[in-house]
């Protein structure tokens, strides 16, 4: 196995940060800065 070293160990971190990051946007910090869309499909949920 490589030892990473240097900008190449920051680059590997970078990536997975930015893989969590990319994965989390649309569970957690979309619905809270766009609350109109979530509050609108919910009504139309428990009208159903």
């Amino acid at each position: 196995m490589a030892i990473l070293r240097g900008w190449r160990f920051v680059g590997f971190v970078s990536c997975i940060v930015g893989a969590i990051g990319v994965t989390l946007y649309p569970v957690v910090v979309d619905p809270m800065i766009n609350t109109q869309k979530y509050k609108s499909l919910q009504e139309h949920n428990r009208n159903k």
